[in-house]
């Protein structure tokens, strides 16, 4: 886990997050935002589920 994740600005979903960072394994970010959320740095900002993505936002 070398390699720096820029997260979007806003509201954003998990795609949009894989989209800003190409050159990053999909597995890398998702494992970078689950510790984040650990660590209160990300949050969940609406629930997903099959139809609708999950959004998220930094807390700066």
């Amino acid at each position: 886990m070398t390699n720096t994740i820029r997260w979007p600005d806003g509201e954003w979903t998990l795609p949009d997050a894989l989209a800003l960072n190409p050159t990053v394994p999909p597995a890398e970010v998702r494992q970078r935002l689950a510790t984040a959320r650990a660590a209160k740095t990300i949050v969940q900002t609406q629930k997903g589920n099959g139809k609708v993505p999950g959004k998220f936002a930094v807390v700066k």
